[in-house]
């Protein structure tokens, strides 16, 4: 459909769109004074309360917990592993290894107990997974129960990018082992990790408190407590454990590297121990609703999501403990904010609902947003999209953009046509390795078999003297998740308009469809996550 065939308020919505009101957004959200929007913060509380009265602005219904509130209240128990009380001793043979915290392992927090320790036998299980469909299996020569499972982190890279993706999930690795009767679970970096996060970097993000939401009953979600203890082991670490085993730990990565199953007994007893800090606290996403206009469409929802929270203050870098998070998330806050803003002024009346959410602690492992969609399909509203905008790196102005997701269902078509008509081409991802496509708020979506979408800059500068791939690379080595994430790197407000634009038309379009979006036939995430419920 032409952009003149259009309906006047349609073509209206994109033209109202303001660069300079999304600078406006992001200026406010990315300023010292919110000290970095850390989850339950009072920085946090007061960049949900400027996006509260934004969505009034807008026009949008309060749509939290009740009628009045755009406040969705989040209950969340906080856990921070304490230092002095970990430990890792390696009993084998007749020598005792002692690993040391921040040099060999990272502890991840224990959300069910203030103090564990465990002890148990090793076995090594490749990276952890079981895909009969891909005749793959790490666990066809080994049993895991009553032991602690050595894994790497990531899937093989000779997996399409979907099931890499998919089998990379944390969560999924988690279940399988705990299926399979594992006490504990040791994860190493694989090679392609370890090149994205050195173990430095790990480290020196290692104080940043971890989360997990509390259902009505007060049970963290997700916390898998079948697995007592979860350490993070470095390379240097992961070679001790293989001294004097079948195969050493340069031979088992090679073998990673090749994507061959593998899995054998570890010889030695491991002991483990942890102490962490345990707190009972809240955040908010912040819900507003634009109403459907169609008496039978009005009931299903298109959602529009973009991570608030970022990482709050932390260790000093330069002398800056303000982790403002610029690119991370507040322009993709701003933009999202600017959307809901142009749909109002131009008086859109779309068929379906559009929910816009601003969702809290994606950054704890996309908390809000899990917690969003459980609590709205448990209240039975029928979510058909989710349209999410979270880190689009709008350094320059380009000439293409990457939609993730876009081979996955129809949502893809609707994003082709988008991005054509304002002028732009799409371009596939080029680090499909990174598997961006489940490390994001639309990951809550697609897991409950809901079609999702994320779009950002591509990567072909208008200015031929940009180097758009070295400002990508110095951001994501340099930059993320560091303090200098703020509003001194560059960021071109003129493509974010754009890509408010893009957006606008992809959720007008999956709004106003007859039918609502689909998986494309034979989708693996679809059929995978229908299996799964």
């Amino acid at each position: 459909m032409s952009a003149a065939s259009l309906p006047a308020a349609e073509r209206g919505a994109w033209s109202e769109v303001q660069p300079e009101t999304i600078r406006s957004h992001v200026e406010f959200l990315a300023a010292d004074l919110l000290e970095g929007r850390a989850t339950a913060s009072r920085g946090y509380d007061i960049a949900a309360a400027y996006v509260a009265s934004q969505f009034r602005q807008a026009g949008l219904q309060p749509a939290g917990d009740d009628d009045k509130s755009y406040l969705q209240k989040v209950p969340l128990l906080e856990a921070t592993p304490v230092l002095p009380g970990s430990s890792a001793e390696l009993v084998r043979e007749d020598d005792t290894y002692t690993f040391e915290y921040g040099t060999h392992y990272l502890p991840s927090a224990d959300f069910t107990s203030a103090s564990s320790t465990l002890s148990a036998p090793l076995v090594f299980a490749g990276f952890g997974i079981d895909a009969p469909e891909l005749d793959y299996n790490d666990f066809e020569n080994i049993d895991v129960k009553g032991r602690i499972a050595v894994i790497f982190s990531g899937a093989p890279a000779r997996f399409s990018n979907e099931k890499r993706a998919y089998y990379s999930w944390e969560d999924r690795k988690l279940t399988t082992l705990v299926d399979k009767g594992a006490v504990g679970v040791i994860t190493v970096d694989s090679s392609a990790d370890i090149k994205r996060t050195p173990w430095e970097r790990r480290v020196s993000m290692s104080w940043i408190p971890q989360m997990r939401w509390l259902d009505e009953a007060g049970t963290p979600q997700n916390a898998f407590p079948a697995l007592k203890l979860r350490f993070r082991f470095n390379h240097d670490a992961a070679t001790q454990l293989f001294q004097t085993a079948q195969s050493s730990f340069a031979m088992v990565l090679a073998a990673s590297d090749e994507g061959t199953p593998q899995g054998f007994a570890l010889p030695g007893m491991l002991t483990l121990s942890a102490t962490t800090g345990l707190r009972k606290t809240e955040s908010a996403n912040v819900v507003g609703m634009l109403p459907g206009s169609d008496p039978q469409l009005k009931n299903e929802y298109v959602v529009v999501t973009a991570h608030l929270d970022h990482l709050g203050r932390g260790t000093a870098v330069n002398g800056d403990s303000v982790y403002n998070g610029a690119h991370d998330n507040a322009v993709g806050m701003g933009i999202m904010l600017e959307l809901a803003r142009a749909l109002h002024a131009s008086n859109v009346k779309p068929r379906r609902s559009v929910l816009f959410v601003a969702v809290t602690a994606e950054e704890k492992g996309l908390l809000g947003s899990d917690f969003f969609a459980h609590q709205a399909l448990a209240q039975e509203q029928k979510l058909v999209a989710n349209i999410n905008m979270d880190m689009p790196l709008t350094f320059e102005p380009v000439q293409d953009f990457v939609a993730l997701g876009v081979q996955h269902s129809s949502l893809g078509s609707l994003a082709r046509q988008a991005v054509a008509a304002q002028g732009y081409r799409l371009s596939a991802d080029a680090a499909p390795e990174q598997v961006r496509f489940i490390r994001s708020d639309q990951f809550s979506f697609i897991r409950r078999g809901i079609p999702a979408l994320v779009l950002g800059a591509g990567y072909q500068p208008r200015n031929p003297s940009v180097d758009l791939d070295e400002l990508r690379r110095q951001f994501l080595s340099t930059h993320y998740h560091q303090p200098s994430d703020d509003l001194t790197l560059p960021i071109d407000y003129r493509t974010a308009a754009d890509l408010v634009r893009i957006n606008l038309r992809i959720v007008l379009g999956a709004a106003n469809a007859a039918s609502a979006p689909r998986w494309a036939n034979g989708d693996f995430f679809a059929e995978k996550f229908s299996a799964d419920r």
